[in-house]
């Protein structure tokens, strides 16, 4: 029999191959705020593991968080390397593989409906000190097309706002606020079901963006080397993983909004600007000793690499597509989703603006772009920022983009409209500069003399 790989098995394998890797809280800990003040904590001193909390107070269920930190950890959720992991996502982009429908799973072990569906007994927590409420952050909307019925799994920040009625926001305008607007035209509710908690393979696919005609279930089952089981919800007719920890079954209802948020953002800005849905809850189900999962939000590394992983492989495999000198890029967490940097190997004037506008059109959140040349690394900014101070003159390599799309959660922005700045960093034509070298022998020497014992 085909064990499924799940969220457990994922951290039991961490557990055995990368302890490293797996924080464990023992001790018990309060709910609102830990999470993110931990993590945000970790990542000063240079650490992302991925965080348990065993003990949480006021609940008898257990609580991940900071899945999505380090690089690696997503790799090996993928069967890829940090290397090799916007490569391997794009290569799967093509080799969609169905979901098998099962009848039943695990995250329907246990069965919570009319009042015993109460939010209420999940660990929510809240994250920041503006927060309008606690907040379902690793919430996974799964709905289906109300005109051709192919699914759809996405995320979206959720408010708490009672037992049963969660404030939602589809800020993103993308595939679950248009089922929703057409479901709205015929008056009628749009069914969906909040998946929190799967393999990562899974919550990657969930953050893809992929074509209206295309099913994040089928890349799920891509990402994993296996077909995902999917079971109908007991409620509503919407599809879920039959191996997810919890689902909340429930209505995105038709024509009724209310005032939902702020919110601490990826921006690292708190935000009121919400599409003010709300989602009312018919059911809970769950494994019985499910796991809560938490996505710390602000602009903490992983609120940052979930949104960026699968987004990073589209474009990549765009740009490949179309440039021949295109090698690499970078999205540094310092300029949240709003800048990249590019790496191409020049051969003629001109190929440093044709990448930067043509990666602009693919991801209309960037508004800051860098092209640098082969012999610098996009992912150190050290080296972009001495490219841009030695090869790059104002004049000559900078070009501004008016009135372009962006997006709306940039506090900067005019109602979804800014500017795109793009600046070749690129070595230009009669540079004949030479950086400074050392000889191999006299870095293999300082390399030694570090690591001799003292």
């Amino acid at each position: 029999m085909t064990t499924v790989p799940d969220l457990r098995s994922f951290l039991d394998d961490l557990r055995r191959e990368a302890p490293g890797q797996l924080l464990t809280i023992t001790e018990e800990v309060p709910l609102d705020y830990t999470s993110t003040a931990l993590t945000l904590e970790l990542e000063r001193r240079g650490r992302q593991p991925v965080l348990l909390f065993n003990r949480v107070q006021g609940h008898d269920m257990c609580l991940a968080a900071n899945l999505f930190a380090s690089r690696e950890v997503i790799a090996r959720g993928v069967r890829a390397t940090p290397e090799t992991l916007a490569e391997v996502l794009g290569e799967r982009l093509d080799e969609l593989l169905p979901a098998q429908v099962v009848a039943s799973g695990p995250v329907q072990e246990v069965v919570w409906t009319e009042d015993d569906a109460d939010l209420t007994k999940l660990p929510i927590p809240r994250h920041f000190t503006q927060d309008a409420g606690p907040y379902i952050t690793a919430g996974m909307i799964a709905a289906r097309d109300p005109d051709t019925g192919i699914s759809n799994l996405a995320y979206v920040r959720l408010q708490v706002k009672g037992p049963q009625r969660l404030g939602a926001s589809l800020h993103s305008r993308q595939h679950t606020w248009d089922y929703l607007r057409r479901a709205e035209l015929k008056g009628q509710d749009l069914e969906v079901a909040v998946v929190i908690g799967a393999h990562p393979a899974v919550m990657l696919a969930g953050a893809a963006k992929l074509g209206i005609a295309e099913d994040e279930y089928d890349l799920a089952g891509a990402l994993l080397g296996q077909p995902l089981p999917i079971c109908r919800c007991r409620t509503v007719d919407v599809m879920v993983p039959a191996h997810a920890e919890i689902v909340i079954e429930g209505r995105l209802l038709a024509g009724v909004h209310e005032t939902e948020g702020p919110f601490g953002e990826y921006t690292g800005y708190v935000t009121g600007r919400s599409t003010h849905n709300v989602l009312e809850v018919t059911a809970i189900t769950m494994r019985r000793d499910a796991i809560f999962v938490d996505i710390v939000p602000g602009n903490s590394t992983e609120h940052l690499s979930l949104g960026r992983v699968c987004k990073e492989a589209w474009v990549h495999k765009r740009m490949r597509e179309a440039l021949p000198f295109f090698v690499d890029f970078h999205y540094p967490s310092s300029g949240t989703h709003f800048h990249c940097y590019v790496r191409i190997d020049k051969s003629a004037e001109g190929q440093a603006q044709q990448a930067a506008q043509l990666l602009v059109g693919l991801d209309h959140y960037v508004k800051l772009v860098v092209v640098v040349d082969t012999d610098i690394d996009p992912a150190n900014e050290d080296a972009v920022m001495w490219a841009l101070a030695t090869r790059m003159q104002a004049d000559r390599d900078m070009t501004i983009l008016t009135h372009s799309m962006c997006n709306r959660l940039d506090p900067s922005s005019d109602d979804g409209l800014g500017a795109k700045l793009l600046i070749d960093a690129t070595r230009p034509r009669g540079f004949d500069a030479e950086p400074v070298r050392l000889p191999d022998e006299a870095r293999r020497l300082a390399e030694e003399l570090l690591h001799a014992p003292v």
